[in-house]
């Protein structure tokens, strides 16, 4: 695994979080935000939460 340790100003940080967001292909953001989802929601811990997705294609001219 490799870490990216920036130094600077607190006020910089969310400068930092976009230029890493705005780095990472459609993938990776999606797969980000389905990792944040399961650690927030514990699907494994409550089984009476179901989880529905629904996905959509969509084609751009």
């Amino acid at each position: 695994m490799e870490k990216t340790v920036r130094i600077g100003k607190v006020e910089d940080q969310d400068n930092f979080r976009r230029d890493d967001i705005r780095n990472m292909s459609p993938d990776a953001r999606v797969n980000m935000m389905l990792e944040m989802q399961s650690r927030f929601c514990r699907w494994d811990l409550n089984p009476e939460i179901k989880r529905i997705v629904k996905v959509k294609k969509v084609h751009y001219k």
